[in-house]
């Protein structure tokens, strides 16, 4: 059984290669009918809420009749002004743009259940960040990183959109995050009690090994707060030997397999532009890399 898993698709935002001048979508397309996968997982960050039916009608066209499994992104929770004051929670923008669109391309939405596969299931959702994947007593240009400024969105310059867009972000990032956790611990061990072996497929990182974000001093390191969920990696450590696979996105930083607490995990590092994947073999476990190299 192959799988192709990727992530950060972006559709809101068509972008192209500065190297090969491909638009990254049409890539995707080719490497599915390339490699030919039974199933294709996007993890997060597909496109806007508004046009959520639009994104995922162009997935389902790329992929044919393929077993089709999609987790939302922070991206896919980005709302105007608007939206801020109707929606008070992450999982009430679920409902209202993902659910129905989903439910119409035939996706399975890995935010609200699994993808069961038989003797694997693959288990998913969104993550968000609880700040708990902070460089301890980051300095950036002399200035102590406090919760605070966290919590602000950013400093000197650099500031993370999500605090512009995602409905009560800065208020409810340690509520969601738990309730993310939660979520995704939940349907684990579903999967778990059923006795099948598990697939991991997460917008953002469960730890930090799977960041890719160097270090160097700047406002940059700020970003690495928001780059995952602390709380959803502690429940995945608890479950870590009924798991397979892992895989992220989120951070545009392409991270090759390594493994942690005993399992093996990637990020895929899908960036504005370029498109990239791992084909993921679930019987013989191999992992083949598709798409864009890492270099630019």
């Amino acid at each position: 059984m192959k799988i192709l898993f990727t992530a950060d698709l972006h559709l809101n935002i068509p972008a192209c290669s500065p190297r090969t001048g491909r638009n990254a979508f049409d890539v995707f397309g080719e490497v599915v009918a390339e490699e030919n996968p039974e199933i294709v997982v996007v993890a997060g960050d597909i496109g806007s809420p508004k046009h959520s039916a639009r994104h995922l009608a162009a997935i389902r066209n790329s992929i044919g009749e393929r077993i089709l499994a999609i987790t939302l992104g922070n991206h896919d929770f980005w709302l105007d002004s608007v939206g801020h004051a109707q929606y008070s929670c992450l999982d009430q923008v679920v409902t209202r743009y993902w659910q129905e669109p989903a439910r119409d391309v035939s996706a399975v939405l890995l935010d609200r259940e699994n993808a069961d596969l038989g003797e694997f299931v693959i288990v998913g959702g969104y993550g968000h960040f609880d700040l708990g994947l902070a460089e301890p007593d980051l300095q950036v240009n002399g200035r102590h990183v406090t919760e605070e400024i966290y919590l602000s969105g950013g400093m000197d310059g650099l500031f993370w959109n999500d605090f512009r867009f995602i409905p009560n972000c800065a208020t409810r990032v340690q509520a969601e995050a738990i309730e993310q956790a939660a979520g995704i611990a939940l349907r684990m061990d579903k999967a778990i009690s059923a006795g099948k072996r598990l697939l991991l497929a997460i917008h953002t990182c469960p730890w930090n090994q799977l960041n890719g974000h160097p270090l160097n001093g700047s406002a940059s390191d700020i970003l690495q707060a928001y780059s995952g969920n602390s709380i959803l990696g502690k429940e995945i450590e608890k479950r870590a030997g009924s798991v397979d696979f892992l895989m992220c996105g989120h951070t545009h930083m392409p991270v090759t397999e390594r493994k942690i607490h005993g399992i093996p995990c990637l990020n895929v590092g899908t960036d504005y532009g370029f498109f990239r994947g791992v084909v993921y073999d679930a019987a013989s476990k191999q992992i083949k890399w598709v798409g864009e190299s890492f270099g630019v």
